[in-house]
C-alpha cells in the first residue's frame, strides 16, 4: 500500500495518520531516509520534514538519526509495532474487498531460490499466466533468505528447515537430495566405499538446503551422520551443480537438478545404497489472517503440480 500527497494539499486527519505510520515504517524497513524516499517516489527532505512533524506532534523522538542509518528508540519501537498494524489492517480490508470483485488482477510479488525457480517453477508458468491473464508476476530470485514482511513480498519459496516460526507457511514441495560426482572426479579420486569415507573426500556444500556440512544418509534401517570436510560453500545450488560437473568434489544436490546428468551419464549417483533425506520446500507468507485471493490462486496452483511432480 503507498498513499500519494503532494505538499501542501489538505488531509482530513485520519489520513493524515496513516500517510505518517506508512513514512515512518518504510524509513525503518529500508534502514534509511535516502532509500525509503526512493522507495516511496519521494524526496528525502519531504520525508525527512514528515518526520520532524510527526515527532513534533507526538511530542516525542522515534528514531536517532545519522547521514547513513537510523536506530529505534524506545517510543519509535512502539511506535513502529502499532503502525505495522495499523497498515497490515488496511491492506488487508482493501485486498478484502478488491477479492470480491472478480477477475485475478493486480502485482504478485515472490521470492524464491534461483535454481528451484528455474528448474521446477518456470515450467509451470505457461500454465499459471494463461489462466490468470490479468496478473503480473514479479520474480525475485536470490539464494539469500528474503525478508517476507520487510522486503513487501506476497509470497517467499524457501527449501529446507524453517527459522521464522511466527510466519504462515506451506509445503509445495518435498525434494529428494542424491549425492553424485563427475566421472573425471571419480576416476581421479576412486568412488567411496562407504559414507564414513567422505570424511575425507573433497565435498560441495550448501548453507540453504539444511544439509550444510553435516551430512544424514538413511540406509538399510540405519541412520549415518558424516561431518563432511568442504572445498566449496555456496548459498547457490546452481553453482554446486556446475562445480560438481566439472569434477571439483562430491555434491549433494537436489534430484530435480541432476535428473538429465544422472540419466546422460555427466554425472553418477554415489553410494546408491543410501538415502539423503528429503527436504521441504515452503511456501510463506506475511499473514495468515487473510491471505489475497491472487496469492492464494498461486500458492494452490504451485502445490498441486509440484507435488504430482515430486
Amino acid at each position: 500500500m503507498h498513499l500519494t500527497h503532494a505538499p501542501g494539499v489538505w488531509m482530513v486527519p485520519g489520513v493524515a495518520r496513516i500517510w505518517d505510520a506508512e513514512t515512518f515504517v518504510a524509513v525503518v524497513r529500508a534502514g534509511s531516509l535516502s532509500a525509503a524516499a526512493r522507495q516511496l517516489g519521494r524526496s528525502q527532505p519531504t520525508v525527512s520534514r514528515q518526520l520532524a512533524a510527526l515527532e513534533a506532534r507526538l511530542g516525542v523522538r522515534l528514531l536517532e538519526r545519522t547521514t547513513r542509518k537510523v536506530r529505534l528508540t524506545a517510543a519509535g519501537h512502539a511506535y513502529y509495532q502499532r503502525g505495522t498494524s495499523l497498515l497490515d489492517s488496511v491492506r488487508e480490508a482493501e485486498e478484502f474487498v478488491a477479492d470480491m470483485s472478480g477477475a485475478l488482477r493486480g502485482r504478485l510479488r515472490v521470492s524464491m531460490p534461483p535454481t528451484y525457480a528455474r528448474r521446477r517453477v518456470a515450467p509451470l508458468l505457461p500454465e499459471f499466466v494463461a489462466a490468470y491473464p490479468e496478473l503480473r508476476l514479479e520474480m525475485v530470485l536470490t539464494a539469500e533468505r528474503a525478508d517476507v514482511v520487510g522486503e513487501h513480498f506476497d509470497l517467499v519459496v524457501r527449501l529446507g528447515p524453517l527459522d521464522d516460526s511466527t510466519l504462515a507457511c506451506r509445503v509445495l514441495s518435498k525434494e529428494r537430495f542424491v549425492l553424485c560426482a563427475a566421472p573425471a572426479y571419480l576416476a581421479r579420486e576412486g568412488a567411496p566405499a562407504r559414507v564414513a569415507d567422505l570424511a575425507k573426500r573433497r565435498c560441495l556444500v550448501t548453507e540453504t538446503s539444511g544439509l550444510r556440512s553435516r551430512w544424514v544418509f538413511l540406509g538399510a534401517g540405519r541412520r549415518h551422520a558424516v561431518d563432511v570436510p568442504a572445498c566449496v560453500v555456496s548459498d547457490d545450488l546452481g553453482m554446486l551443480h556446475e562445480a560438481a560437473r566439472a569434477g571439483v568434489g562430491l555434491g549433494a544436490l537436489p534430484e530435480y537438478l541432476v535428473a538429465d546428468d544422472l540419466r546422460s551419464g555427466a554425472l553418477v549417483r554415489v553410494l546408491p545404497r543410501e538415502r539423503l533425506p528429503s527436504f521441504p520446500a515452503y511456501a510463506l507468507l506475511p499473514s495468515a489472517r487473510h491471505v489475497p485471493r491472487r496469492v492464494r490462486a498461486l500458492v494452490d496452483f504451485l502445490a498441486e503440480r509440484l507435488r504430482g511432480a515430486s
